[in-house]
């Protein structure tokens, strides 16, 4: 049928993967200041487990793990302040 065709054209052009991002980086959602780190790099982490604790405005932020994965690299360190959008940690 119509859809069966579709979905093949899609798996063709590798759209069927789209929703399927996959994730290799956390970044922090707003400047702040790292307060603490959570994982270590070779870490194994789940998805929602505590990677770090950003201080921004007076509060504390968990900043937690948008998947199941390994820490690959950590990119900031302890007490350096950090801007929005910037790479906090990597996944292998």
């Amino acid at each position: 049928g119509i859809k069966d065709r579709f979905d093949q054209l899609l798996k063709h052009l590798g759209l069927d993967q789209a929703n399927k991002v996959k994730v290799n980086e956390v970044k922090a959602p707003m400047p702040g200041l790292v307060l603490s780190l959570k994982v270590a790099e070779q870490q194994a982490v789940k998805k929602g487990d505590a990677i770090l604790i950003l201080e921004a405005m007076k509060m504390e932020n968990v900043i937690k793990s948008p998947i199941d994965g390994v820490i690959k690299q950590i990119v900031v360190s302890e007490k350096q302040a950090v801007d929005k959008n910037q790479t906090l940690v990597l996944f292998q």
